[in-house]
């Protein structure tokens, strides 16, 4: 039998192949390209939807920037920049207008010489008095001191160490028919006081003593001082005049001054309380030793001598190194800041001023707080004996003072300078009934003690504002009101017509 190969059996095949390829071919084209084509046709769709969400974002954005009314161009720049500047310039002249305000209060005593006062009143910010206007001065500045008395309406005792300065209770006789029981020897009653109110013999003497220098001043060192003068002389000012209608110390609406200070005896190591250990209670209870512990509240963070409380004051050269004027003392500074070169016109300015928080700053906390720049609040404390009845006037007047007068704290019945810590004052019974001395048939009477701070206009700064020298004065241009927005042009393309219909 004959052998068939496989390459015999395939010819025909091939041959049929050979002879028909194109038209095998032209059918199976198209079963390959079509899936081809319908995937490469998705994949464009798929690219021109997200140009064309890309495209209507893009546009969409344009139609919000075109509906704003004043959307930034440069008129829309320009704008701004006029009304940032006539919001500096009204600024820097309601500065300017606080600082004009307050021109009584800045008036240097005459009796410094008429060449003194020009001299000070047109030093810079950065100038020094002659050496002969700063011993001038410091020879006449004592003298000065010594008028806070008469405009408080007290008798003066700020040179009497031993306190003999104060009032004393004179006798005169009475005549035979004026005699009644129980008016002493030989009829003898108390010669009412020609002052209607008292003040301490210490603190008129520890003030008194912030301005007795053995040294010649420097500039820093008289403005300064000169500065708490005033405002001492302003709040002095202001208790006269609520004691002004009092005919006596029986009727005065203040009968005595006890504490009075302003500036750095007057700031609190802890302001308000704010750091705890401010209530105090009126027992101390003993340990299983027999030693007196400290109430609670006094072992609180923050309080004096208490875990966690605040190192203490900077020093400051016109007070003792940092020695507070009153019954506590602040601890010494530091080994490393005592050991540190301070200029001393530096230290004068711890701690105579507070923030808005009423927290006292530091010289150099001064010199970079914001708030800072266009006011000084200098703190004041004042502690007086007054009429319960005229709290509500005293504090009305202070504050319908020209000048700022803030007052934060009101303690009726607080300790007195001898009871710090202790319990509160309360008012004694008079002996002697009405008609006593001063002081006496005064059964209204309370401990008032007032806390707050007095703002000082600092002088007006163009720089400090944002101004170039010369521009707080300049005259702002007539275009310099800010003008309503423009309605865009697409509004008035867009907004509908109205047909007329004839009638």
């Amino acid at each position: 039998m004959a052998k068939i190969s496989a390459a015999d059996t395939n010819r025909p095949f091939v041959a049929m192949l050979a002879k028909h390829h194109f038209w095998l071919l032209a059918i199976m084209v198209p079963f390959l390209l079509l899936p081809l084509v319908f995937l490469v046709r998705g994949e464009l769709t798929t690219q021109i939807e997200a140009v064309r969400a890309q495209i209507r974002g893009h546009l969409t954005a344009l139609k919000s920037v075109r509906s704003i009314p004043q959307h930034p161009n440069t008129s829309w720049a320009n704008d701004i920049d006029t009304s940032t500047m006539r919001v500096k310039r009204e600024t820097f002249a309601v500065w300017r207008k606080f600082w004009d305000s307050q021109q009584s209060l800045r008036a240097w005593p005459e009796s410094l010489g008429p060449d003194f006062v020009k001299a000070v009143e047109s030093l810079k910010p950065d100038g020094k008095l002659s050496p002969r206007l700063l011993e001038r001065y410091q020879n006449n500045v004592r003298m000065l001191v010594r008028e806070l008395p008469a405009h408080l309406g007290v008798e003066e005792a700020m040179m009497d160490i031993n306190g003999a300065g104060q009032s004393q209770v004179r006798q005169q006789p009475l005549r035979p028919e004026m005699m009644r029981p129980g008016m002493g020897p030989a009829g003898m009653v108390p010669e009412a006081s020609r002052y209607a109110a008292t003040w301490n013999p210490e603190n008129q003497q520890r003030i008194y003593g912030s301005y007795d220098w053995d040294k010649k001043p420097s500039t820093a060192k008289v403005l300064l001082a000169q500065e708490e003068l005033w405002v001492y002389g302003l709040l002095c000012d202001a208790v006269a005049r609520i004691n002004k209608p009092a005919t006596g110390p029986h009727n005065a609406a203040i009968s005595r001054v006890d504490e009075l200070y302003v500036g750095y005896p007057a700031a609190e190591d802890n302001p308000g309380g704010a750091n705890g250990g401010r209530v105090i209670r009126m027992v101390a209870k003993a340990n299983p030793d027999g030693m007196m512990m400290p109430p609670p509240d006094m072992m609180a963070p923050g309080a004096p001598g208490a875990p966690g409380a605040p190192v203490g004051r900077p020093p400051n050269p016109r007070f003792e190194g940092g020695q507070r004027a009153g019954p506590m003392a602040a601890p010494m500074s530091s080994p490393e800041e005592a050991a540190a070169p301070v200029d001393a016109d530096v230290l004068l300015r711890n701690w105579i001023y507070v923030d808005f928080a009423g927290k006292p700053l530091s010289a150099a906390e001064l010199e970079a707080a914001i708030d800072s720049q266009m006011i000084h609040l200098m703190p004041f404390v004042l502690r007086v004996v007054v009429d319960q009845r005229q709290i509500d006037g005293l504090l009305v007047g202070l504050a319908a003072s020209a000048i700022p007068i803030d007052v934060r704290q009101v303690r009726i019945n607080a300790p007195t300078s001898g009871q710090a810590g202790g319990p509160p004052s309360m008012p004694s019974m008079p002996e002697g009934g009405l008609g006593g001395p001063a002081g006496a048939g005064r059964y209204y009477d309370v401990t008032l003690e007032l806390r707050g701070t007095v703002g000082l206009a600092t002088p007006p700064n163009e720089k400090t504002v944002g101004l170039e020298p010369g521009q707080g004065n300049a005259v702002a241009p007539a275009d310099a009101a800010e003008k309503p927005a423009p309605v865009p042009k697409a509004a008035l393309l867009n907004r509908p017509t109205r047909r007329r219909i004839a009638s």
